[in-house]
This record gives C-alpha cells, sequence and structure tokens, in this order.
C-alpha cells in the first residue's frame, strides 16, 4: 500500500485533485460571496436602476475572479504534471499585452463604464452634457452610454470618453431667465414687473411641486451695448426647470406689457447707398 501511495503516478493524481477540490471551494466561496453581497444591496439600495447596476457590477467582478481561479488551478495542474509552465507564463504574458494595446480604447471604455456606474454619476432619464453634447440618457452599458437629443438623434458616447460630464438633474436645478430691457425703461416698473411674475408662478398650484424655493426677480444683472439684462430664477426639482423657465418668461413678458413696456431688440442700422 505504501509503494501505491510512493508512486509517481499516484502522487501526481493525488495532487491535481487536491489542486481541483482547492478550485471548487474557491468558486463556491466565491458564489456564496456574490450571493451575500447581491443580499446586502438588496437591502441598502431603494432606487431599482441603481441596484441593477451594481449587480452587472458584482457579477462581472465574480466572472473575473472565477477565470483567475481557473487560469491559476490550470497552471498547478501543469507544473504538478512536470510541464515547465515559466515560458507559457511568457508566452501569455506576450500575447495579453499584444492584446490590451490593441484593445486599449475598449479596455478604457470599459474601465470608464465601471467608474460611471460605481460612482453613480448619472442614471437613465438624467439629461446630462459631454462637451457639445446633451441629451437624455436612454441606457447604460460597460462600453458606452446612449443620448437622445431633444431633436431626437441619438448619440453613442464611449465611456472613455467622458473627462467632463455636466449633470442638469442632479438632486436639484435652477431655472434662470434672462430679460433685456431699454435703457430708457423706468426700472422701477421693470422690478415690480419682475416681482410679479415671480409671485405669479410661485403661487401656481401647477408649478408648486416643481418649485423648491420660491422664484426671485434678481433685477440688472447684466449691461449690453443696446439693453440692460435682468434675471428671474428659481430652484427646481431636477429636470423640471425647463417647464419653470417657460411659466417665468411668459408671465414677465405678461408683466412688462402690462406695465406698458416691451423687451428690447438688438438695434440694426441698415444703409442704402446709391450707384449712379
Amino acid at each position: 500500500m505504501s509503494a501505491i501511495l510512493e508512486s509517481p503516478l499516484v502522487a501526481t493524481v493525488l495532487q491535481i485533485g487536491l489542486i481541483a477540490l482547492l478550485a471548487f471551494v474557491a468558486s463556491r466561496g466565491l458564489r456564496l460571496a456574490t450571493r451575500q453581497v447581491e443580499g446586502r444591496l438588496e437591502k441598502t439600495t431603494a432606487d431599482p436602476e441603481r441596484l441593477a447596476r451594481l449587480k452587472t457590477l458584482v457579477q462581472l467582478g465574480r466572472s473575473l475572479a472565477y477565470i483567475l481561479i481557473l487560469f491559476l488551478a490550470g497552471m498547478m495542474a501543469l507544473y504538478a504534471l512536470g510541464i515547465n509552465v515559466v515560458p507559457l507564463l511568457a508566452g501569455a504574458g506576450i500575447v495579453g499585452l499584444a492584446l490590451s494595446l490593441g484593445a486599449q480604447t475598449l479596455i478604457k471604455d470599459f474601465i470608464g463604464g465601471v467608474l460611471i456606474l460605481v460612482e453613480n454619476q448619472f442614471v437613465v432619464g438624467d439629461t446630462i452634457r459631454v462637451g457639445e453634447i446633451e441629451g437624455t440618457v436612454e441606457r447604460i452599458t460597460l462600453r458606452a452610454t446612449y443620448l437622445r437629443h431633444l431633436e431626437g438623434r441619438l448619440h453613442i458616447v464611449p465611456n472613455g470618453e467622458m473627462r467632463i460630464v455636466s449633470n442638469l438633474t442632479k438632486d436639484w436645478a435652477r431655472a434662470v431667465v434672462d430679460l433685456n430691457i431699454a435703457f430708457d425703461a423706468d426700472f422701477s416698473k421693470v422690478v415690480r414687473a419682475l416681482e410679479a411674475a415671480a409671485q405669479k408662478v410661485g403661487a401656481d398650484a401647477g408649478l408648486q411641486a416643481h418649485l423648491i424655493e420660491p422664484p426671485q426677480a434678481m433685477g440688472w444683472v447684466g449691461l449690453k451695448d443696446w439693453a440692460v439684462q435682468v434675471r428671474l430664477m428659481a430652484r427646481t426639482v431636477p429636470g423640471k426647470q425647463w417647464d419653470v423657465a417657460m411659466a417665468l418668461r411668459k408671465a414677465a413678458l405678461e408683466a412688462l406689457q402690462a406695465e406698458g413696456m416691451q423687451v428690447a431688440l438688438p438695434a440694426q442700422e441698415v444703409r442704402l447707398e446709391r450707384t449712379d
């Protein structure tokens, strides 16, 4: 019996069996850990969209860890069989380097997608601006983010290209309405009209759910070559700043008309020259 156990073939078989057992235990432990993490996320994350994205990240991490376990077990099994794994590792390193150089853009996109999901920079339904592109987020993958422009165009933005992102619907937003008033206008009437417009919008029952704070009449905020710039502002619920801005603009124009004033328009000088 001892002679059989001391046989090189039996020893090799036992080593491979032990490696397989360890790989099985590691994979089972990984599965249990994944379930525990997902259960904890379900208890602590109320947003279904964020929960789904976090689960996607957990499953991705599990898949990568499972591949690592299989790779290590395979290398250990080859070593137990007496195969020199150093050339294999060197060859795998060269192949991996070549693949990483060829797919560095794709890898950059995937890393960017993971950071977006982990940091919760934006979610589906948010309106964001990336460079000169603005739109509503329709879909987020590990490679790209899909933005629907106001005019209907669908922009597909690689996650690796998102260096500076402006989220227009995160936590709260602000409606800003600027109007141009002629220099010779009576600004006591202008301020009175703006305050009346702000009060009217603030008292609108259909808009009160969109407002975090009452609208404010800021008065004179800027100067142009041909007019004075005045402003109305209101802090709003995310995504509702455009509705509130529309109501503020309408109320301001009506209030100015009630005071007998109009917004100023750029003056255009037309010169006619005789050719005869």
